[in-house]
């Protein structure tokens, strides 16, 4: 076990015969990172930190050597990414208890060559980001028996959809890329006909996004160290022609050689079970009217107030209908305020305004920790002009990116 820091003092503790690091303000770190490891090994890393008095924001962040699958284990409440090389523990409010404590198994692949792992803890005081640098640690590569691990190592790459119609011009395709080597280069290409609107809903991160014509093409420059890779997107016009017409690939690399995977075509379109509960609804609402009953009013539609400053709102709902707050409450038990826009043949439903990042940021950990809203993400405004949030944290100076 290590115990590393940048440290302001060092205290040798007789009855435990270990040297602890201090860095300031109270804060010690802790850590079981391997030495070495050989192409194919697995372990499991862990990381104590003695916090202090430290609260509210705080990131351990950890840049890894290339060739190294990173995957979480313990949070202890943090959310947790891994993608290009650097592994992010990100705490909207820190745990209060003295310590915190993470893990994550780390797996060497076949291109692991060794090198240095840097480690960061960055925290608020009084206002103000503070940055830690923890000691450097190296993990250097284990050759012996090399091949033999190698040649035990065995990849299948596989890719799937399917698809369910949601409404009558509207629907969901979801993808499924499993067997990938992490670390690997992996893209997706699917061919989606010009007169068939889509919106991406889930994209897996991406190194490269881009879409030109009828091709829409996602690109990672190193696999996600995740068993399944999950896609998807929104579609609608002319769903009956679009969903059969829509065809796609996957490209990796499969024993340091192309390989590529095509994905199956849709031959028979499913209705979802919020479809088939739509149905059900209007056949009671017509019963209701033969009946003599005055129909249910139809749902209004809410309009965000005008807003002539910066503000951030956070997306819970895409969709081709109408749907009133009795609605979230019923599906979301959701009872707050929702606005509702619409944009490009889609009704995009936003809560809350925040002048600040962070506390948009927020609210979306907390949504999405309370109800079982599918991916809210954090959207951003300019006199109610929908912008990027990139755009928005460079008009507002909010250059910290959590």
């Amino acid at each position: 076990m290590a115990l590393t820091a940048i440290a302001y003092s060092i205290l040798y503790h007789p009855l435990l015969n270990v040297l602890l690091f201090f860095i300031g303000l109270g804060l010690v770190e802790e850590h079981t990172l391997p030495d070495s490891m050989k192409a194919g090994d697995s372990a499991v890393a862990s990381w104590t930190i003695d916090k202090g008095q430290t609260e509210g924001f705080a990131r351990l962040q950890l840049r890894f050597p290339g060739g190294l699958a990173i995957e979480p284990l313990i949070t202890d409440g943090a959310s947790f990414s891994f993608e290009d090389k650097k592994a992010k523990f990100i705490w909207m409010d820190i745990p209060s208890s003295p310590s915190i404590h993470v893990s994550v198994k780390i797996t060497a692949l076949q291109n692991f060559s060794g090198g240095d792992v840097l480690q960061w803890f960055s925290f608020v005081e009084n206002g103000s980001r503070q940055d830690v640098e923890f000691e450097p640690h190296v993990i250097s590569l284990d050759q012996s028996s090399n091949s033999e691990i190698a040649s035990n190592v065995s990849w299948n790459p596989q890719a799937n959809r399917s698809f369910a119609r949601d409404k009558s011009d509207f629907g969901r395709m979801a993808i499924e890329v499993s067997g990938f080597e992490p670390g690997s280069f992996l893209k997706w290409t699917e061919i989606i006909p010009k007169d068939c609107v889509f919106e991406l809903e889930l994209n897996g991160d991406p190194s490269i996004q881009d879409h030109f014509g009828d091709t829409l093409t996602l690109v990672w420059q190193e696999a996600p160290s995740i068993p399944t890779l999950h896609l998807s997107y929104h579609l609608s016009g002319g769903l009956d022609d679009c969903v059969k017409s829509i065809h796609g690939t996957v490209n990796t690399l499969l024993n340091n050689k192309p390989h590529f995977v095509e994905l199956p075509s849709i031959q028979e379109i499913q209705e979802s079970s919020a479809l088939q509960a739509d149905h059900s609804m209007e056949s009671k609402e017509g019963m209701q009217f033969e009946a003599g009953l005055e129909p249910p009013p139809e749902p209004r539609l809410t309009i965000p107030e005008p807003d002539d400053h910066l503000a951030y709102r956070v997306q819970i709902m895409a969709c081709h209908r109408d749907v009133d707050r009795k609605w979230f409450e019923d599906e979301y038990q959701f009872r707050g305020e929702v606005d509702a826009e619409r944009h490009d043949h889609w009704i995009k439903y936003t809560t809350g305004s925040h002048s600040n990042y962070r506390q948009a940021r927020n609210a979306r950990v907390r949504l999405t920790q309370a109800h079982q809203f599918s991916g809210p993400f954090v959207t951003a405004y300019l006199r109610n002009e929908r912008i990027t949030v990139q755009e928005a944290l460079l008009l507002s100076n909010q250059n910290w990116t959590p």
